[in-house]
């Protein structure tokens, strides 16, 4: 039997194409060296992939403003090359008289009169051999006022196989006649420029739109979403103070996501009628007193899942619903009592906010939990803390990130007011900030900390060089056998209940985990670091 037979090449184009539909623009392109007719698949591939970042060299695009890369001889040829192989690219594919399935192009306005024609021309090609989804971004230049520099052609508007636009850093200007987006089921808008009459003219026009995605956009006002009879999902994310109201009647959405500033915290006045099939609610810097906010959730009887995030008015939070099933909380900040009657509810996250009153009837494991304190650390903390975290039977993860000068408690005398087993953990991530504290008090500080909580597992980052001291005092520590002791009441400490300590992995920053051998010499070159979370596992015993 011959080995070297290709039977992938064997297969029919279209299976072909889905397998090359998994691979990255890159990849793609490396297919064409295969054989003959891997550059037929190449060439007939209907899904086209263009970011300019992929033809940058040493320039970083994200480091440096438009205004600077436009007098950069290197990215000036480089995007020059890039709008070459677009345009020769999409020119290639349409004399083939085959359908275009997908086009994503990103890409910056570098020449203001030369650029926008050419686009015009790929969008057009595009849309006239039958494209279904079309992902087209400008990369703007804002912190030179240059937004908004291409107006999209009208020939868009008459796009009637499309099922998916999104569209980012572009104008849109009303056609004089009726839109044609007879398929489209998805519409994302990313810093769009248009008006309030754009908006209720697309959402006319667009009889089965499913999905409505608004982030940023410019030139609303009196923002209404309303006969929109196929809508499903709807998010609205807005940095502009010149939104003053939001008006939403969709009465079969099932996802709704208000996203806003912290600073701005949303405009005046937002209206959403009852929604008696929503199931998922995202809100963020939403300005709702207690009050109003219960009056607000009222109108959703079956909401599973719910996202609280820096909502500032908020006092106390009180839930009842035997629907909801995900309840996440975050940085509201002026939180002092939370009253939840969920039974059915199976995943809770509570991440910086301050220490409430809490009330939960279910005993659902929080999933994510997370605490700062920027003070220094005294027995009062402490003790809130545990408190806190003993409402709940399962915790999965726990962050503190610490930043302090000096711990303010004593081991012995926390024992004695609360003498119980500490909260079990499935991974505490600790972000710490010692670079004030002397290695001394490095023992105090864990000492707080296991006094709290068992892990089994213990991340820390490494990325922090400051950190890197207690880092590896830490591993020493963990790791000596004359730790395990008592104190002289049997008050057993932490040290009495642990095991063995030892290194579980490293993750690289951006990259993969280290496999046995890497972790192997990784040991080898202990304690260099390089940027990453370092994981270690622990072995507790609490049996008599």
């Amino acid at each position: 039997m011959d080995e070297t037979v290709d039977c992938i090449s064997d297969l029919p184009i279209f299976i072909i194409h889905h397998i090359m539909s998994f691979l990255s623009a890159k990849e793609v392109a490396r297919t064409s060296i295969l054989s003959k007719r891997w550059r037929q698949f190449q060439s007939s591939f209907p899904i086209f992939d263009f970011s300019q970042h992929n033809f940058r060299r040493s320039e970083d695009a994200s480091r440096y403003t438009l205004f600077f890369l436009r007098k950069n001889r290197k990215f000036r040829r480089s995007l020059k090359r890039f709008i070459r192989v677009v345009d020769r690219s999409l020119s290639r594919f349409c004399e083939l008289n085959l359908s275009m399935q997908k086009l994503r192009i990103f890409i910056s306005v570098i020449d203001l009169q030369r650029s926008p024609p050419l686009f015009d021309k790929w969008i057009r090609l595009a849309l006239e051999n039958g494209l279904k989804d079309l992902d087209f971004e400008i990369i703007s230049d804002e912190e030179n006022n240059e937004v908004f520099t291409y107006t999209l052609p009208q020939t868009i508007f008459s796009a009637n196989l499309l099922t998916s636009l999104r569209l980012g850093g572009c104008k849109f200007e009303q056609p004089s006649y009726a839109m044609s987006f007879h398929s489209l089921k998805e519409l994302c808008l990313d810093r769009i420029y248009l008006n309030d009459q754009m908006v209720q003219k697309l959402i006319s026009e667009c009889h089965l739109l499913q999905d409505l995605w608004l982030e940023n956009c410019s030139g609303l006002k009196f923002l209404c979403i309303c006969e929109a009879h196929k809508l499903k999902i709807l998010t609205i994310r807005s940095e502009s103070i010149e939104l003053e109201s939001i008006n939403i009647v969709v009465p079969g959405l099932q996802q709704l996501s208000l996203r806003f500033t912290l600073s701005w915290g949303g405009p005046r006045v937002v209206d959403v009628a009852a929604c008696p099939l929503l199931e998922k609610l995202y809100l963020t810097s939403f300005k709702l007193k207690e009050e109003e906010f219960h009056n607000f959730i009222s109108k959703f009887p079956l909401l599973k899942d719910m996202l609280l995030c820096g909502c500032l008015l908020l006092e106390r939070i009180k839930i009842s619903s035997n629907q909801l099933k995900y309840l996440s909380i975050k940085l509201c900040e002026n939180l002092k009592a939370i009253d939840v009657d969920a039974p059915n509810l199976l995943s809770y996250s509570f991440q910086r906010n301050p220490f409430p009153i809490i009330s939960i009837n279910s005993r659902c494991p929080w999933k994510k939990i997370e605490f700062t304190c920027r003070d220094d650390l005294d027995g009062c903390w402490f003790l809130n803390l545990k408190e806190f975290l003993g409402l709940s039977n399962q915790i999965d993860d726990l962050t503190l990130e610490l930043r302090l000068s000096q711990s303010l408690f004593n081991l012995y005398e926390l024992s004695r007011c609360f003498n119980s087993l500490p909260v079990g953990v499935g991974s505490l991530m600790l972000w710490m900030d010692l670079s004030d504290v002397s290695p001394s008090e490095y023992e105090i500080v864990l000492d707080g900390i296991f006094w709290i909580c068992y892990p089994r597992t213990l991340c820390l980052s490494t990325m922090y060089e400051e950190q890197h001291p207690f880092i590896v005092w830490l591993y020493d520590y963990l790791r000596n056998p004359e730790l395990k002791n008592c104190n002289s009441d049997d008050i057993k400490s932490w040290r009495y209940y642990l095991m063995d300590a030892k290194i579980e992995s490293f993750k690289h920053f951006g990259g993969p985990m280290l496999n046995s051998d890497e972790l192997n010499q990784f040991m080898d070159e202990w304690p260099k670091f390089p940027d990453g979370f370092l994981r270690l596992h622990l072995d507790w015993c609490f049996s008599e």
